[in-house]
């Protein structure tokens, strides 16, 4: 649809608003001149209003024509604007002066305007010729990409590429930063792998990290955690079978847990001669155990039974 068969306006509110040349103008210039656009809209030209021979006011030959042609504008301008005459003359000379708006010949132009409806036109030609060309014969996919293409270009205004531009970087921005956090990500738990004394279940022990992804405040924490309970009694009895899967310990979170302080050597599960015959299971009910500290428990248990 050419441009000026459209229904609306197409203002650009911050151009209209950041305008130097417009703000100088005065309110009354202003209203005048967003009526004159509205009838430039319309205007078979789009963006001029042609002055005709009869719209010539007689007896203005001593005039300069450029005075004369703005004295008939206004008065061909009255008949479809809800001012008088001198108030369409004096405004028109303001935003002339300003470069708002020119005269060129018989034409009183608006240089955007007059932009945009060529870029319409030019749009509005190649989508007919392409649908003629379709009735005939099969329009090459190359041929009609090429000339779509074209339409497009021209028809994007300046702010219109802004914005794509923008959009284009903000996504090249998103997907560098999603690679390098895939990066830092597996680089974290390398360090985690390195540093955890039970290295079993690794394929396991990823996915759940995957799934953590911590951040530097996080993986600072869970590193210092891990510091702590390496040294801790627990980790260190019986050849460190109380140390849970890698993949357990990330899951539940354990780095959470309060380990109290760690140990500087690892306790002596040999029974004390003055403590009778107490083992290492002798605090076992001080805290809660997983599953698998459980197993190794029970294990324990029957090791000792064994040997005694």
């Amino acid at each position: 649809m050419a441009r000026r068969d459209q229904p609306y306006l197409p203002l650009y509110v911050q151009d209209f608003m950041t305008d130097e040349k417009l703000n100088e103008c005065s309110a009354e210039s202003t209203g005048v001149y967003i009526r004159l656009m509205c009838l430039m809209h319309k205007s078979q030209d789009y963006g001029a209003i042609l002055l005709k021979q009869k719209d010539k006011q007689k007896g203005q030959q001593s005039v300069k024509q450029s005075e004369s042609s703005i004295s008939d504008f206004a008065y061909k301008l009255i008949k479809h604007m809800p001012y008088d005459a001198e108030t369409i003359e004096r405004s028109l000379r303001e935003l002339i002066d300003e470069e708002v708006i020119y005269i060129d010949g018989d034409k009183l132009c608006q240089k955007r305007m007059i932009k945009d409806g060529k870029i319409s036109d030019s749009r509005s030609s190649a989508g007919s010729k392409g649908g003629k060309t379709a009735q005939t014969k099969k329009y090459s996919a190359e041929s009609f990409a090429n000339d779509f293409a074209k339409a497009k270009t021209e028809a994007n205004s300046e702010n219109e590429i802004e914005i794509e531009n923008e959009n284009e970087n903000e996504n090249e921005i998103n997907k560098n930063n999603t690679v390098n956090h895939k990066k830092v990500t597996e680089e974290r738990f390398d360090i985690f792998w390195n540093e955890y004394p039970r290295k079993v279940g690794k394929g396991q022990a990823k996915k759940i990290w995957s799934k953590i992804a911590p951040d530097k405040a996080l993986f600072e924490k869970i590193m210092s955690a891990l510091k702590v309970v390496k040294n801790c009694q627990q980790w260190q009895t019986d050849r460190g079978q109380f140390i849970p899967h890698p993949a357990t310990w990330l899951n539940q979170e354990r780095w959470d847990d309060e380990y109290g302080a760690a140990d500087a050597k690892a306790p002596d599960n040999k029974a004390s001669p003055k403590s009778g015959t107490k083992n290492s299971f002798s605090n076992f009910g001080e805290r809660n155990y997983t599953l698998e500290e459980l197993e190794a428990f029970t294990m324990g248990i029957m090791n000792t039974q064994t040997r005694t």
